[in-house]
């Protein structure tokens, strides 16, 4: 059921989507609420499934991996064994990301990889236990992607860019396996205080405070997010795969410009694959999106090429450090 927002429950989310760990204080001197409404109302979204986690944007390029993105289209699959594929994948110490969707593909998954070695056991160990409910497979690989906040939720104008590079060349961070497990935990959860934390990782909370403060200089951790239920959340999610012709730098440049400014995008990335690109747009109607396209086709008709939409209707997964990788 899609539950209804009022300005104040759009102006919170506009400040967990900026930032998921600023303090309930923050987000109350910000949005010009009590800390208390503030936190009750938080309760209140997060009870009601308005969002399905909080979480931490991770370059997990700074550790060494690259993402790799399958989309997939069904055959001969019955409820029960999707639900099986479903839970397969959620549980992988590989899979960063997970989405059913509407459209060409039905399922979509992304998998960090140190290598193409890396990538192919993952996919094998998935082709060999569910291939032959596949009648399509497309890999498309992440070169840069770049995140907005969610500024449409209180109709003001885009802040400074977002930006999470997953780099086709791995640049890895000077990380400890302590680290590793305090980004293991923050993939889980990007609001989970310190104090827990602390207890979880087995040192002290003004221990893991410097730490996160110092994976952020670094770059590994980028930002904390919020992860929409699409369920309940009072927007359609759409994910285009735009192929583009005849590019050059200035076109580009104006393309990712425009994403960049527009209010409903809130995702983009540069893929090598079958696409070069992918656009997420949030709306409140299909309407609402068949004009941002006509628009889109409009102003880049000279390097569109063709693009496929997919509706997300369900993400499953959204978990940039899935499992501790730290000394493999």
């Amino acid at each position: 059921m899609v539950l209804k927002l009022d300005l104040k429950d759009r102006r919170i989310l506009r400040e967990l989507d900026a930032d998921s760990r600023q303090p309930s204080a923050e987000i109350a001197r910000k949005v010009g609420l009590s800390k208390q409404v503030v936190g009750f109302r938080i309760k209140r979204l997060a009870g009601a499934g308005v969002f399905s986690s909080l979480y931490t944007v991770i370059d997990i390029s700074k550790l060494g991996f690259t993402v790799h993105k399958a989309f997939l289209r069904f055959q001969n699959l019955d409820k029960r064994k999707e639900s099986e594929l479903v839970k397969y994948l959620k549980g992988s110490p590989n899979v960063v990301w997970m989405t059913s969707c509407d459209g060409r593909y039905d399922l979509a998954f992304g998998s960090w990889a140190r290598n193409m070695a890396h990538l192919d056991q993952t996919l094998g160990e998935f082709t060999r236990k569910f291939g032959q409910y596949i009648s399509e497979r497309q890999i498309a690989s992440i070169i840069q992607g770049e995140y907005f906040v969610r500024d449409y939720l209180v109709g003001g104008e885009r802040p400074a860019t977002r930006k999470s590079f997953f780099g086709a060349v791995p640049q890895a961070a000077d990380v400890d396996e302590t680290d590793w497990k305090i980004l293991f935990e923050l993939g889980k959860s990007s609001r989970i205080f310190d104090v827990e934390l602390a207890g979880r990782v087995g040192i002290g909370a003004e221990a893991v405070s410097k730490r996160i403060r110092r994976l952020e200089r670094a770059g590994v951790i980028r930002h904390y997010n919020i992860v929409p239920n699409e369920s309940v959340y009072p927007y359609l999610h759409y994910k285009v795969l735009v192929g583009l012709r005849g590019l050059t730098e200035v076109r580009e440049r104006a393309l990712a410009e425009y994403c960049r400014s527009h209010p409903n995008i809130v995702y983009t990335v540069k893929a090598l694959g079958p696409w070069e690109y992918e656009i997420d747009l949030e709306v409140e109607t299909a309407e609402a999106f068949r004009d941002i396209m006509m628009d889109l086709k409009t102003r880049f008709n000279d390097i569109l090429k063709d693009y496929s939409a997919l509706q997300i209707y369900q993400v499953h997964k959204y978990d940039f450090c899935p499992s501790i990788q730290f000394g493999t």
